[in-house]
Order: C-alpha cells, then structure tokens, then sequence
C-alpha cells in the first residue's frame, strides 16, 4: 500500500475542512437570517416559518415590540421556528436573494420581493454603508394592538401603507424618509368607527429620526411630533381633539388616551 506523506495529509485535511466550510455556508439555513435581523433592529422585526438558505429563501415578516438583547443575544431573540412570534405579521411572504459573487470583494446585493408588492426592492453597499431602494408596502388590515405598549391600551386598527425613498444605513443611522398612512381607523375602545386617517412623516438622519403626525380627515384629530434614536427610544408627543360632531361620544376614549390640557388631551410616548 502507498503511504500518503504527512504534507499531503495535511493539505487534503485542509482541502476537506474547507469545502465542509464551504458547503455549510452555501446551504445554510434562511432561519440565520432571522437570527441577524432580531440583532440588528433589536427584536423590532423577525422572519418566522423561514424556508430555504440564507442566500435564498422566504419567510413572514413580523414587526414586534423589541427589547435589548443584552448578554446572551441568542437567548434574548430565540429561533422563530414554525410559529409566528407576538406581532404585526405581514400579509404574504417575503423572499430574498443574494448574490454571492459580490460578497467576495465585500460588496451586498440582494433583492427583496414582499407579498403584495408586484416589484422586488433592491439592497446594496459594502460594509460601511447599504442602501435600499425606493419602495412600498400596502397592508389592508392592520392590528397595531399587536406591538405591545402603548398600542395594546387602545387597540388601534385600520389600513397601513409605508413609502420610502432612498435609504442609507450607516453604523451612525440611517438617512432617508419615509411615509406612513393609516386610513379607516378604529378603536376597540370606542363605537365611533372610522376615527379617521393620519399620515407620519418620519426623516432619519445620523442616528436619530424625526417624526410628525397630521390628521388626513375624521372626527379625532391628531397632531404631534417626536424623534426615535437608539439611546432614547421613541419619545413622542400629541394633541387629539374630538369635531364637534362626534365630541360627546369621543370624551370618554379620549380620557383614557391622556390627560386633558384646556380643549385638548396630550398623548405621550416616552417623553
């Protein structure tokens, strides 16, 4: 029998470790992505049910109420798995697909499909700083009671569509804008159905963002402004105010919103 030297031992070693590397790479599972996603935006969004590899798969986008992960960050956002995690789940699946030629010179390109938006959002960018393309999503029904404080008080609910523009992600923020509308509004807290429609405008710049939010029509209107940043949190404020139409039957939800200052009940987040 012909002995193989200990050089060739060696390197055919290293041959098979690293396609054993390799290949686990190339099929690792989408639940990683998961995992990195719930590090990242700190348990604010998850991919449950995840099916495929992280470099091409689907899953359902649930937006949660987050907390710190602090230690061990596995035991903080443990696995989705199967289930849904607490949270807005969104309709549909989303799928993802990332290109791994441009990895090897530390670039990211990746697209982005969600259920309900016919064309796919692209993201790309090195390791300083990514970008994602304009784009949108349209929820029919939301329940934003889902989210946890202080949603789950109210138990706000109605029809969702997000719109952003450009937007880059730095380790100092992200910069860009993006757009809220909820429309049709209503409370399991009162009978007054719709309360109306809001639109919030949100400006991200270094590490903070800046808020504001403006009634669109309805009997409940609301005006406010706040900013979100990582050390803080969101901190947010807010006058609502009942049309006269509809003021003896809003008095009681607007006393369980805030408090009353003169004709108007001041809602505040974290502030």
């Amino acid at each position: 029998m012909r002995r193989v030297s200990p050089r060739r031992a060696v390197f055919f070693s290293l041959v098979a470790l690293l396609g054993a590397v390799l290949a686990g790479i190339a099929f690792a599972p989408a639940s990683f992505a998961d995992a990195a996603l719930a590090r990242a935006t700190q348990g604010r969004a998850r991919l449950a049910q995840a099916d495929g590899t992280i470099w091409n798969g689907s899953a359902r986008l649930v937006l949660a109420e987050g907390r710190a992960a602090g230690g061990d960050a596995a035991a903080a956002f443990p696995p989705a798995g199967d289930a849904l995690v607490a949270g807005v789940a969104i309709p549909g699946r989303v799928e993802w697909s990332i290109r791994t030629l441009p990895l090897l010179v530390g670039q990211l390109d990746a697209q982005l499909r969600f259920g309900r938006v016919a064309q796919p959002v692209r993201v790309h960018g090195g390791w300083d700083e990514v970008r994602i393309d304009a784009g949108s999503i349209e929820l029919p029904s939301v329940e934003l009671g889902r989210l946890g404080s202080p949603w789950n008080t109210v138990r706000p609910s109605g029809a969702l569509r997000l719109d952003w523009e450009n937007l880059v992600i730095r380790r100092s923020g992200v910069d860009g804008r993006a757009h809220i509308e909820l429309r049709g509004a209503s409370s399991a807290m009162t009978p007054v159905r719709p309360l109306g429609s809001y639109r919030v405008d949100i400006v991200g710049s270094g590490g903070r963002a800046e808020l504001s939010i403006a009634t669109i029509d309805g009997p409940l209107r609301l005006q406010g402004n706040g900013s979100f940043d990582a050390n803080h949190g969101l901190r947010f404020v807010a006058q609502a105010s009942a049309e006269a139409a509809e003021r003896d039957r809003l008095q009681s939800f607007l006393g369980l919103i805030g408090p009353r200052q003169g004709e108007h009940t001041i809602i505040r987040i974290g502030a």
